[in-house]
């Protein structure tokens, strides 16, 4: 079989996969690490950052990385297709000098090793674009030194070349180090030419040059705490077996049942879970439409494949699904050195711990497929049908990423319009995490990336805190006690006293909310909110000097000047009493057709309307704003008692305060 095609369809169902969504995808979780570092603090604050990840030497990989791709997400997520696309050709070069008799079945391979559903964190670019290229160095090592005994006349600078990328790779990353131990089993499988004693020697012979970098970097990594003082990635589990055998082993048997179960099994459920058949989301029908297309295509492009020898070669099946066994066990082994398994990690990253037992995945599928159906044109209809679910279930992936990056860009320009400077030292407290695919420490850094740095190196700015989390007392929190974050490279340190308090939930069609101690009046708000709003410093947020603005490169272009926009800087205004700006703002949102539809976002409105006496306008505006939201007659009413004690009695107040009270039923 010609490989250009088959490399033509592996270009092909990447692009279906990964590249379609590409233009809408942002940053997420981990990479705002990465981002904050190299943006705020340079090469220097980059590699601060990754000694701290117990990966000292990474910063010769992600310095480039960053000098080249910059700071804008397209780059970066166009960098992780190529490097997908390389990761599976490579493969395939492999495959095919290992198995060279079944080159449309290591098609079928590489294309399912390129797209298994165990790992659908594609989208999450910056911090996985180490991962891959060192995935790719790995299989570059790998083809080289099969290469090399191929050839005797270049036989040792091939394997010169395929040693110093192996130990280029391991050096970066440790989460290919178990796939070293694949290596004598691939020089085996390629030596059958030899037989009995003398392939056995060959294969320890070429293999003992690998065996030697392979436990010098396990040396090197197992000093990391002498040498660095700091080894966030401990490997626990080789102490365990030493202190604790009997119960040790028990938990590697546990976990190699749960991680196989999980990788093989597990993994196809997100391809058809019930939910894909909720045919009210939109994008429902139009991703099965895509699959059903794929599974077409595929079936067509993979029929038109031809081997040269359909006959299957003697131990073929067996080969791969003891090499695809192996490799899945390999994979997960760095993973559970550390006390990480696939199975009881958190599942918002626990996809990292299946990368290298991937094409271990897919060797084994195409076997068992193999060995259970006999007939050639099922097996296509069945591989197809495989394959075109996988690129349905990274599309629904990239979706949802999508989703959670265009709620990210909301909050950012949101928060940016209402505060646009916040003095440092500020803490930011939310009852819960409020972005998808994110989590508190890469929101901090992001929150921190968005701001012009204030601090020296080393400390940040800002920080959040969610859910009670790492937070004091209640009681000692309203009256004012000391929070400190900490993570990687850099530090925050506080006072309650100095935070404030947000709500962000545009689903409820809501613009994020900077919340007051007066806002305890509304009683619709997440209950633990109430307990840290009386803290809540407004006086935190200033307005600048001189105009600044987010990277457009990182955040995107400045969404249009709709209604959360004029919201938010008639908050800002309302803070200084700026009443006239307040007004202004909202007679132009009424000529753009745009309004609130929420009751706390008529407030700075009402109160605006007050301050200067057009108590008809601050009562007309009341009376709307009490229709449109549950419990909303609690702090309308709030707010008017306020306004009574704080403005001059007028006949027309009194008017005004006599029809809000008749209407709304308000306490004095």
């Amino acid at each position: 079989m010609d490989s250009i095609p088959g490399s033509l369809l592996l270009v092909g169902i990447a692009l279906a996969a990964f590249g379609t969504l590409i233009p809408w995808l942002g940053f997420y979780q981990d990479d705002w690490h990465h981002l904050y570092y190299f943006s705020q603090e340079g090469v220097d604050g980059l590699q601060r950052f990754l000694f701290f990840d117990s990966r000292p030497l990474a910063f010769l990989v992600y310095a480039p990385f960053f000098l080249i791709l910059g700071v804008h997400p397209l780059g970066w997520h166009l960098f992780g297709l190529l490097l997908r696309i390389l990761i599976a050709l490579t493969f395939l070069q492999i495959a095919n000098l290992l198995w060279p008799q079944t080159r449309r079945d290591n098609t079928i391979i590489a294309a399912l090793f390129m797209l298994y559903p165990a790992f659908l964190l594609q989208p999450m670019a910056v911090m996985f674009a180490l991962h891959w290229a060192m995935y790719l160095f790995y299989l570059l090592s790998v083809w080289l030194m099969l290469l090399a005994l191929r050839s005797e006349k270049h036989f040792v600078p091939l394997t010169a070349a395929s040693l110093l990328i192996g130990a280029f790779q391991l050096l970066m990353l440790e989460y290919f180090i178990g796939l070293e131990l694949l290596r004598p089993v691939l020089i085996f499988l390629a030596l059958r030419t030899a037989s009995g004693r003398k392939r056995w020697l060959s294969t320890l012979k070429a293999w003992v040059p690998y065996l030697i970098v392979t436990a010098l970097y396990v040396v090197f990594r197992l000093s990391f705490g002498a040498l660095f003082d700091y080894d966030r990635n401990a490997p626990r589990i080789l102490t365990g077996l030493l202190t604790q055998p009997l119960q040790t082993l028990l938990y590697l048997f546990q976990s190699g049942l749960e991680d196989f179960t999980e990788i093989l099994l597990s993994a196809w459920y997100d391809t058809f879970n019930p939910t894909l058949f909720d045919l009210t989301r939109f994008s429902v029908p139009l991703i099965w439409g895509v699959i059903l297309a794929v599974a077409a295509l595929l079936w067509v492009g993979l029929s038109r494949l031809r081997e040269e020898n359909d006959q299957i070669p003697a131990g073929w099946r067996r080969e791969i699904l003891l090499v695809g066994a192996m490799a899945i066990l390999f994979g997960v082994l760095p993973g559970w050195a550390i006390g990480k398994t696939v199975h009881t990690s958190n599942p918002l990253w626990n996809d990292r711990f299946t990368m290298a037992s991937l094409f271990g995945a897919a060797l084994v599928w195409v076997g068992i497929i193999h060995a259970l159906v006999h007939d050639s044109k099922s097996r296509t209809l069945l591989f197809s049908l495989m394959l075109a679910l996988s690129v349905g279930a990274h599309l629904r992936s990239g979706l949802a990423y999508k989703q959670a990056w265009e709620k990210q860009t909301l909050f950012y320009w949101q928060l940016y319009w209402r505060a646009p400077e916040i003095e440092a030292g500020t803490a930011f407290i939310s009852d819960s995490e409020f972005l998808t695919s994110m989590g508190n420490y890469p929101s901090a850094f992001a929150i921190n990336t968005l701001y012009p740095k204030q601090t020296p190196a080393g400390q940040v700015d800002f920080w959040l805190f969610t859910s009670g989390e790492n937070l004091p007392r209640w009681n000692d929190f309203r009256e004012g006690d000391s929070l400190n974050g900490v993570k990687y490279a850099s530090n925050f340190e506080g006072n309650s006293r100095d935070s404030l308090a947000i709500l962000f939930e545009p689903e409820n069609l809501q613009c994020l909310w900077i919340l007051s101690p007066q806002d305890s009046a509304h009683q619709t708000l997440p209950a633990m909110t109430y307990e840290f709003l009386p803290a809540s410093n407004l006086t935190r947020i200033q307005s600048p000097p001189q105009a600044w603005q987010p990277s457009p490169a990182i955040f995107g272009a400045e969404p249009a000047h709709t209604w959360c926009y004029t919201f938010q800087k008639a908050d800002l205004a309302r803070q200084s009493s700026a009443w006239g700006e307040v007004i202004r703002l909202w007679e132009q949102s009424i000529v753009d057709g745009y309004g609130p539809k929420n009751t706390r976002e008529y407030m700075p409105f009402i109160e605006a309307y007050a301050r200067i006496a057009d108590w008809k306008s601050a009562e007309k505006l009341t009376l709307r704003a009490v229709t449109i939201t549950e419990k909303a007659r609690h702090p309308l009413c709030a707010l008017w008692q306020q306004l009574r004690t704080e403005t001059e009695v007028s006949p027309e107040r009194e008017e005004a305060f006599s029809a809000i009270n008749d209407r709304l039923d308000c306490q004095p």
